[in-house]
């Protein structure tokens, strides 16, 4: 509300018979509801059109080429660590962690049946005998635990390049 002393106002409000304040809104006429069935239009199923094709990415939109698949050794050479090198010798280790945890226990169980032949410390090669295949159960438990959270940790990795990838 202005104060009728105000310089520009040339009669007090009120004066030309209409209320204070700007006129009342015209009646809109009454809109057609939609029917309950309308469902608002989703993403398209199916491949993006983009897929496969270089990206542009950054603020400046600089291309970067689509990765691509290498070997070992040229990922090993790799000075920008765009490939990585565990996911693809992980499976390698695995195997010869359970070859040698076998014959370490084997040899393990080899002793223990040899100690139980001996006449004073028999007691003692078969505790070692019993015991050798709840050792390779352990063993291979605490490697397998241990390539698994390796694993986890670059799956984790690969998962987040794909979430960027589609931002």
């Amino acid at each position: 509300m202005t104060h009728p002393s105000d310089p520009g106002q040339s009669q007090p409000p009120g004066a030309s018979g209409r209320p204070y304040g700007p006129p009342p809104p015209a009646p809109s006429p009454p809109q057609q509801a939609q029917p309950p069935s309308y469902q608002q239009p989703g993403p398209v199923p199916g491949p993006r059109p983009d897929q496969g094709q270089p990206r542009m990415t950054g603020p400046q939109q600089t291309w970067t080429p689509p990765p691509r698949q290498q070997g070992i050794v040229a990922a090993l050479l790799d000075a920008n660590f765009d490939t990585l090198v565990t996911p693809k010798l992980i499976k390698f280790w695995y195997i010869l962690a359970l070859l040698l945890i076998s014959v370490q226990c084997v040899a393990f169980l080899l002793l223990g049946l040899r100690i139980a032949t001996w006449d004073n410390f028999w007691a003692w090669g078969v505790i070692m005998a019993v015991a050798s295949p709840f050792v390779w159960l352990f063993e291979l438990l605490m490697v397998r635990i241990l390539m698994e959270a390796v694993m986890v940790r670059f799956k984790g990795v690969e998962y987040l390049h794909v979430i960027k990838d589609k931002i």
